[in-house]
Parts: structure tokens; sequence; C-alpha cells
């Protein structure tokens, strides 16, 4: 007769040999009755976090495993899918280029088929796969990535395929599952794909094709059924026609494609993001509320971001752990977008930009230390500077900092 428990979600249960692969088998209850077939084996120490599945251990080495459900993975019945807003909220910005590529990928998100991601580097292609496994059908299976890159022809290989016990000199007793067993069930994502070695591309284009998979050393073939996203920031056409790539491989894995747009194409999703970042790392690391000058913000919307988002958030973060004040200025900026900025200045309009004086600036600083004081009660903060309501209203507009008055508003009085 088959067994049934019921344990909370997060909480580990230690089975042992002879009847753990039944209960995997037969599922699990957690909670109130759902569904927990996400439930996966994890050995004690070989956690990688929940998005990384370890293998079973030899049980002649270990007696008993431990088998982890991991929070928020119940059945489909009883977890609705993600709505596309909150699938991709780590893609911040309002731009059309930036909407039109959330909008394919919420389309996309409904069919099994792999999708190819390109961008630069930095644009946020993970943020990407996570939302559209976030909206499939494989929504309460695993989230599996691996980075292709800078890995060497043999790591890359036993990482993705895994490998049985005397595969190689050091292969782990009892043998390792690779990614792609991890992610059966789920997705997985292939960032960097366009640097897998050539003589490996066969072994996953076989995968793909034939939903089976052999660990390094096996004659024994394990299905798997996974949903593949893969991501780039080089031109697979270009690799294909270099001989750098499969051609057979790249028309498997770009049935359809997805383009996300470098921050340089979205200059105006630039101060949007700034203040979220700035918000967001004041936050994490438990400091003052800062804000940025208007100059500032002015300066890096000219700067051509070659790290993308990545480069925009460290150096935020970078901002937020030593700048001494509440206001991020100009002069704290590094030096390559200060040059950048100035070079602009000599082919474009200086008329269209806030260009504040002594005065001016003076008062922008008092303002943001009149509404730390007041939490952001704008009431109070008029009072204080002696000013009308609405005349406060059209200052903040005028500096930038109406969409701050929330986190300062979020804070404890000073």
């Amino acid at each position: 007769m088959g067994h049934m428990v019921e344990f909370a979600r997060g909480q580990d249960i230690n089975l042992a040999p002879e009847s753990r692969n039944q209960y995997l088998r037969s599922g699990y209850h957690a909670g109130v009755g759902e569904s927990c077939r996400s439930a996966v084996p994890v050995p004690a120490h070989e956690r990688r976090g929940a998005e990384a599945l370890a293998p079973m251990l030899d049980s002649d080495k270990e007696p008993a495993s431990v088998v982890r459900v991991f929070a928020g993975q119940a059945g489909p019945a009883s977890r609705p899918k993600a709505e596309s807003h909150h699938a991709f909220l780590g893609a911040k910005g309002s731009s059309p280029e930036l909407q039109q590529a959330i909008d394919k990928a919420t389309q996309l998100a409904k069919s099994r088929v792999p999708v190819l991601l390109l961008g630069e580097t930095g644009v946020g292609k993970e943020v990407f796969a996570q939302g559209i496994h976030a909206l499939s059908r494989n929504c309460d299976g695993p989230f599996v990535a691996l980075n292709c890159g800078g890995l060497s022809r043999e790591l890359l290989a036993s990482e993705l395929f895994g490998h049985v016990e005397g595969a190689f000199t050091g292969a782990r007793r009892g043998g390792v599952a690779g990614k792609i067993e991890a992610a059966d069930g789920g997705t997985l994502l292939l960032d960097e794909l366009g640097e897998m070695p050539l003589d490996l591309q066969p072994h996953l284009l076989r995968v793909l094709e034939d939903g089976q998979i052999y660990r390094l050393g096996d004659t024994k073939p394990r299905q798997v059924r996974f949903r593949l996203i893969a991501a780039t920031n080089r031109d697979l056409r270009q690799e294909v026609a270099e001989g750098r790539f499969r051609a057979d491989l790249f028309y498997r894995i770009s049935v359809t494609s997805i383009r996300i747009p470098a921050l340089r194409d979205r200059k105006g999703d630039i101060r949007e993001l700034a203040r979220s970042f700035v918000r967001e790392l004041c936050q994490r690391h438990e400091v003052d509320e800062k804000v940025f000058h208007p100059e500032a913000l002015n300066k890096m919307a000219r700067y051509a971001w070659p790290g993308n988002v990545r480069e925009l958030r460290n150096l935020i973060e970078g901002l937020v752990l030593t700048v001494p004040g509440e206001v991020i200025g100009e002069q704290d900026l590094p030096p390559e977008i200060l040059a950048a900025a100035d070079a602009g200045n000599d082919a474009r309009d200086d008329n269209a930009l806030v260009r504040l004086s002594g005065l001016a600036r003076n008062e922008f600083e008092q303002i943001c230390k009149v509404l730390r004081e007041t939490s952001g009660n704008a009431t109070l903060a008029a009072r204080q500077l002696g000013i009308a309501k609405s005349t406060l209203y059209l200052k903040l507009k005028k500096y930038s900092l109406d969409e701050s008055l929330g986190s300062w508003r979020s804070a404890p009085a000073a």
C-alpha cells in the first residue's frame, strides 16, 4: 500500500532508501492536500539552491536522503499562474521598445517551443527567461540556469549532461545529474549559448529532438521533458556562416526569438531606472534615502551604457554606498559618464536641459532636507519652507523630485 505524508512547505524529511523512491513516484501532500509533484531529492551537503537541483547520493554512502518541498511550488490547481505585469517586474522601464519585447515574451510563454533571447550583455536576458517560465505551462516545475561561457569543454559537458560513477578521474561516487535532468518538468536557460563548443552542440540537439539524455559514461538513456530558453549576445547567423555554430541547432532553438533592446535604445527609461534602483539599494543596504540631482540624471541620460542595465545598477550601488549626503550630484559620477556628457554638449542644444544656478541648487537641497525631516508630508514641508503647497508641487516637478515622495513617506521622520 502506498504511503501518505503531510508536512509544511520548506520542511526537511528524512526518507529511508527503500521508501524514498516510492514517495517520489506517488507524490506528496503539502499543507492542506496540495499536490507537491515538484518535491525533489536534495542531499544536505550538496544544496545549490532551489533552481539547481542536486542528485541523490549513493545509498551506501548516505543511508537517507533529504526531500525539500520548495515554497510556492504547488500543483497548477492550487497556484494561479503569474500575471504578465508581475512576471516581468524585474524588467523595469516603460519605453515602447521594452514593452514590445515584454508583450512578445508574454505571448510566447504559453507555448512549449524553444525561445531564443537576443541582446547585449546586461540587458536582462535572465529576467526575461524567468518571466517566461512564470507564465508558462511549466511554471510549477524548476527553473534551472547555466551559463555556457567561461567553462572548459569538460566542465560544461559534466554540468549539462551529468555523469555516472567512474566516468572520468574524479567523478563523484554514485554519479551526478546534470542541469538538463534538473530541469525536467520545468525550464532550462542556457545563457551565452553561442560560446558552447562545436563538438557539444550535436549532443544538445539530440536531447532536444529525442527527449532523451545520456549521462557521461552511461549507456542508459533517461527521459526528460523541459522547455529550453537560449540566450546569447552573439549574432548566431554570422556564427553559423563562419562555421562556429551548427546550422541544425540554430534552426532548432530559434523557432521563436525575442530581441531585448539595449539601454541606449530606450534612453527614456534611464531616469526611471535610476530612481528605482537608488530606492531599492538604499533599502537593501539600510542607508539613508538618497535622490539624484537633476543634472546628474541629465548626465547619465546622455551616456551610452555599454554594460546596459547591469552597468547602471552597479554604478548606483557604488554611489549609494559612497556618497555621504542625501543628494547624488554630477560631481559624484565617474569620469567616463561626465566625459561622454560633455562631448554630447557640443552636438546638442543645451537650452533643453535643466541648468541650476547656485541659488537653485541651494533650493533643491533645502527641499530635499525638509521633505526628509517631514517624512514626505507635503503640507508640513510647504509650511516649513514658507511657500504654498501648490508651489511646492511645482518645484518638485521642476527638480524631478515628485516621484521620490513615496520613498520619503515610507521612511521614518528624522
